[in-house]
């Protein structure tokens, strides 16, 4: 009987193993190109809303990167002028701390157990977040942040700390938004429609 009490107890018990909120097309979870969480659905069109400040139904680069900066004042919370390791591990562990965990089995990178996020370096999400200014190369898997939005970046804060120093200023923030718009805009117009933009990933597989 005991075994069967604590098994029960383990059991109802959380742990990081367990399945992440669903994604934004079950109701779950938009991330931002630069890495800003949006909950409770439609996400994609509350930022693109919220990006387009004329608005004409377009994404010029200057709004696209304005409403980077605006999020980088967000995660640069002392006010001076960088994001360091402690506000890069607010971000992974209070602002969007979905990013740090586990893929589902036949999702991204397979069946991973525990927590990822923090500072860390046994972290496996990529030390600068993939490719710089869009994560890693067409094809690989999707993890972390590129699970829940529209680059296949794993760790937009971290992708954007293109010296590697562990800082990242808001000179290196801008220039990553450019990329990162460079990426979405596929047709080389200079803007962004949110009806072409990229679909959600997969959502992850229930258990059987």
């Amino acid at each position: 009987m005991r075994h069967l009490l604590l098994l029960a107890a383990l059991i109802a018990t959380p742990s990081a193993a367990q399945p992440g909120p669903p994604h934004e097309g079950m109701g779950g979870l938009f991330i931002s190109p630069s890495g800003e969480p949006f909950r409770g659905g439609e996400g994609r069109q509350a930022w693109f809303a919220r990006a387009d400040t004329d608005p004409d139904g377009a994404l010029t680069l200057a709004e696209f990167r304005a409403d980077a900066m605006t999020f980088f004042k967000v995660l640069d919370a002392n006010g001076d002028g960088k994001i360091d390791g402690f506000e890069n591990q607010a971000y992974e562990t209070r602002i969007a701390p979905e990013i740090t965990r586990m893929s589902f089995p036949g999702e991204g990178g397979g069946d991973r157990r525990g927590p990822m996020g923090g500072d860390s370096q046994a972290s496996h999400i990529p030390r600068g977040g993939g490719r710089p200014g869009g994560g890693p190369q067409r094809g690989a898997p999707r993890e972390g942040a590129a699970r829940y939005g529209l680059l296949n970046e794993p760790q937009p804060v971290r992708g954007a700390d293109a010296d590697l120093d562990w800082k990242i200023t808001a000179e290196e923030w801008a220039k990553t938004a450019g990329k990162r718009f460079a990426i979405l805009d596929t047709d080389g117009d200079g803007k962004l429609i949110l009806a072409t933009l990229p679909g959600p990933p997969t959502g992850p597989r229930p258990p059987r």
